[in-house]
């Protein structure tokens, strides 16, 4: 605002100004004020959340609190989180005090005893934003192969086009009945069938209009109403954008493949089809044989012949060089992609041997490594075998170690372009394989190869042709998933599959998840590394326990709940419920339970009851079960009985899904919800009185006392720096760690023994 009065000269001391001026101002603080134009609510949200206050205005909606940068300022309004109205599809009121806003990807429970205004204030806008908007959203994820039809994830953002040849405000699409295709056209207002032209991140096309809604236009949309001065570069460069990927999407449909489809993502640059990187460039570079040609034509070669053609030197050869100047390892070694192949007598060998040693040589032997590849790519090059499969089990050999060894940085752009070309390559005879080989070379290039040699029994499966199994996978509350597991399948793909399950597409909310190996009957647990490939873990495991298991659980909890997927309801009610009924989520005011907290356990006591599929009251007996023993004690066990049973008879019509997804939101707003909980057995802090509690979540380190769960001692994240982990030593059980707080000019070191770490 102070730039805009400099810029129209208008002084401190000016009495008026004109119009334009007033307007100009107040929608630079329109804009560019988060809060200033918005109408604040107070509200609560999962706890964890820190909201404390929900600001609606004509943008979106803003989870709200109060932060102060210095505990001498004033506090100020910080925006934990915005929604614009383009991510909410409607508000619900689950009851007088509680609201439920369905967003584009998830859900958002918040508690407010304003809650009809807002539900009211937030109806409104959105009713009046999708007037003759040109955006839909998509209620259901759409993926095909069809080039001139787009693909989508729910809660993708679509703005419509015109489709030349079609009449403005029809919709053309077709009726199936009894086998019938009928082609009709349907006004605008008519029910949702048939197919709309649209496009999204610049690609276009036809789509099914019943996976979609209407929904508000983004907020880019309205910069181009801004004043000059006021309009922010990154939102002009936005709206060039989408007016120029407009402009093409009108003119024809994307002849570009879905995003959704399998691709191959390039992590290194490969020389284009006319450019080098050929695997006969490398050849000429560091094989022998070039060198010596190379000498051979400076007149510093014995005596015999060099090769004519030099691209002999990446082709099949039925028999391995006697040169004496070959390193014998690498003989062994193109022995055994011999051996394999079916080209060498095995001499009483099995092919599994050949196998075991050319990996054994790449672990042993690093250097090696571009050795074999150079091996195997040279005998599957015009393969001339008198064995039918030679080339094939040459192809299969590849895939194995794609997934096992990684190439060095030299051969890398050579071996990636020989792939490609294959893979790209119509008329090739292994097109496929050369795909997968590829990928595997570039999963291996990128997070690293397998760590653990092959047990017999996978390398057995490899070499027939078997390249996955099935893995158990422990859901909270025994819930099974058999997920397939690849040679090169890591805890990072086996989450990103769960989760896929979960209706969780977004990496960040993938990452809140971890698989857990657990061996000795639950008495070690360790979380596996996102980049630990699951059959190396698997075979590690079995030298100690062969009864050992894989756990899925989340870790983390910053994104909010959601609940519109049966399995992802399922799966955290199982995880939070143990920790609830352990008295995990709550704590006690000077060891008493008020009436709030009375009122919320006992819902959550009915709910239970209803999830069990329980058509009759709750017994007394079954009420204490329900109930936390650190809060049961609190009160008389008829007094609970009377409070579960008024709260029975509100959610008898509930189904055991939708009580699980009450559970959860109710759960939610409970102090403690959304920590990792730890017993302490000591601490160096004189401050903390141990044994106790220690609660992790975002906000920080919650010391709590291990009955009332009041917080003893507390430290925000902001004064962690880092954390050490000590194993037991010698004569000890307990691990420990050690915490050091405070900043860049003061901190101090806080040890901790804990039961787990």
């Amino acid at each position: 605002c102070v730039r805009l009065v400099a810029d129209c000269r208008v002084g401190p001391d000016a009495s008026s100004a004109d119009e334009l001026l007033k307007k100009r101002v107040i929608m630079a603080a329109r804009d560019n004020w988060a809060t200033y134009f918005a109408r604040l609510f107070p509200a609560t949200g999962s706890a964890g959340t820190e909201v404390q206050m929900l600001g609606v205005s004509h943008k979106g909606v803003k989870l709200l609190a109060p932060h102060r940068a210095r505990p001498s300022d004033p506090p100020q309004l910080r925006v934990l989180h915005s929604y614009s109205y383009a991510d909410v599809l409607f508000v619900t009121l689950l009851d007088a005090k509680t609201l439920e806003f369905m967003l584009s990807r998830d859900k958002l429970l918040l508690f407010s005893p304003k809650a009809v205004h807002v539900k009211a204030m937030v109806d409104h806008f959105i009713t009046e934003l999708k007037k003759d908007s040109n955006y839909v959203v998509a209620v259901r994820s759409y993926s095909t192969e069809d080039r001139s039809l787009l693909s989508f994830h729910k809660g993708d953002l679509i703005r419509l086009l015109p489709l030349d040849g079609l009449e403005p405000g029809v919709w053309y699409g077709c009726l199936v009945r009894k086998r019938v295709v009928l082609l009709e056209g349907c006004k605008r207002n008519a029910p949702d069938f048939g197919w709309r032209f649209g496009m999204r991140n610049g690609r276009s096309g036809l789509f099914p209009a019943e996976y979609v809604t209407p929904a508000a236009p983004p907020e880019y949309e309205h910069l181009s109403d801004r004043p000059t001065g006021v309009l922010s570069a990154a939102g002009s460069n936005v709206a060039d954008l989408d007016r120029g990927t407009e402009f093409k999407g009108r003119a024809q449909t994307s002849s570009v493949a879905s995003e959704y489809t399998d691709s191959l993502d390039d992590c290194v640059s490969v020389a284009s089809e006319d450019g080098g990187y050929t695997m006969l460039d490398f050849a000429k570079k560091f094989f022998r044989e070039a060198q010596a040609n190379q000498n051979g034509a400076r007149g510093k070669l014995r005596k015999e012949k060099a090769p004519t053609d030099p691209s002999e030197m990446v082709k099949y050869t039925k028999s391995p060089s006697q040169d004496p100047k070959f390193n014998k390892l690498a003989v062994e070694a193109f022995l055994a992609v011999m051996k394999f192949m079916g080209d060498y007598p095995l001499k009483g060998q099995g092919e599994v041997d050949s196998v075991f040693s050319l990996l054994k040589f790449s672990e042993n032997q690093p250097e090696m490594r571009d050795e074999i590849y150079c091996h195997i790519v040279k005998q599957i090059t015009s393969n001339k075998s008198p064995k039918p499969d030679s080339c094939h089990r040459g192809w299969r050999l590849l895939y194995i170690v794609t997934a096992y060894s990684k190439c060095s940085d030299n051969l890398k752009p050579y071996l990636l372009r020989y792939l490609r070309e294959v893979a790209n390559d119509s008329k090739a005879s292994f097109q496929g394989m050369a795909r997968v080989c590829e990928q595997h070379l570039r999963r291996t290039l990128q997070v690293g190869g397998r760590t653990q040699l092959p047990s017999s029994m996978e390398l057995k499966a490899l070499v027939a042709g078997r390249n996955s199994k099935r893995q158990l996978i422990l859901l909270p509350g025994a819930i099974e998933r058999h997920v397939k597991i690849k040679t090169n399948s890591s805890a990072m793909d086996v989450i990103e599959e769960i989760c896929q399950e979960m209706g969780l597409h977004r990496q960040e909310a993938q990452e809140e998840f971890a698989i857990f190996l657990v061996t000795n009957r639950g008495e070690s647990v360790r979380p596996l590394q996102k980049k630990e490939y699951i059959l190396d873990v698997s075979s590690e495991a079995e030298k100690v326990d062969e009864m050992h298991r894989f756990w899925f659980r989340r870790i983390v909890w910053v994104r909010p709940l959601k609940f519109d997927n049966e399995l992802y309801i399922s799966m955290h009610f199982n995880q939070i419920l143990p920790e609830y009924m352990n008295g995990l989520f709550l704590v006690l005011t000077a060891g008493r339970i008020d009436d709030q907290l009375t009122q919320q356990v006992a819902k959550l006591a009915a709910l239970q009851h209803r999830i069990k599929g329980s058509d009759y009251q709750p017994t007394q007996r079954e009420v204490g079960e329900y109930i936390p023993a650190q809060v049961l004690r609190m009160q008389r066990p008829q007094s609970w009985l009377g409070v579960v049973l008024q709260h029975s008879a509100q959610v008898q019509a509930l189904s055991a899904h939708q009580a699980r997804a009450q559970f959860m939101g109710l759960a939610s707003a409970l102090p403690l919800f959304g920590s990792a909980f730890f017993f302490v057995q000591s601490s160096s802090n004189t401050a903390i009185t141990t044994p106790c509690i220690l609660a992790v979540n975002q906000q920080g380190l919650s010391f709590l006392n291990s009955i009332t769960h009041e917080v003893l001692v507390s430290f925000p994240m902001q004064e962690v720096q880092s954390t050490r982990t000590q194993r037991p030593t010698q004569g000890e059980t307990i691990p420990y760690v050690e915490i050091m707080l405070g900043n860049l000019m003061s901190q101090r070191i806080m040890q901790l023994q804990l039961q787990q770490v």
